[in-house]
């Protein structure tokens, strides 16, 4: 079920591409600092929508992996804590009376 609703919906969403991409074929002309570029309009949204989702996935991966690295820090602090506390379990008592 899950499959075929994710089938559908990216069926809906290439239709409405495709419909996006004739609907914006004029060219458009991109200027840079070093040249020029003449490419359709449809063309320039989806590749600055491309390097936009670009970015920001390899800004969320940053993110991810610095936590990841400190979930692992706090596990390892948490093990040694908790061995500590295991060797002091076993202490015997002392009474000093």
């Amino acid at each position: 079920m899950k499959r075929l609703f994710l089938l559908i919906l990216f069926l809906l969403l290439l239709a409405v591409g495709a419909t996006f991409a004739v609907h914006n074929a004029a060219p458009t002309t991109l200027n840079f600092y070093f040249g020029s570029m003449t490419a359709p309009l449809s063309l320039v949204v989806v590749a600055a929508l491309a390097a936009g989702a670009v970015l920001g996935v390899s800004a969320s991966l940053l993110m991810m992996f610095g936590q990841r690295r400190r979930v692992a820090r706090l596990a390892r602090k948490l093990a040694m804590c908790e061995q500590e506390i295991r060797n002091l379990r076993h202490l015997p008592l002392r009474d000093k009376h």
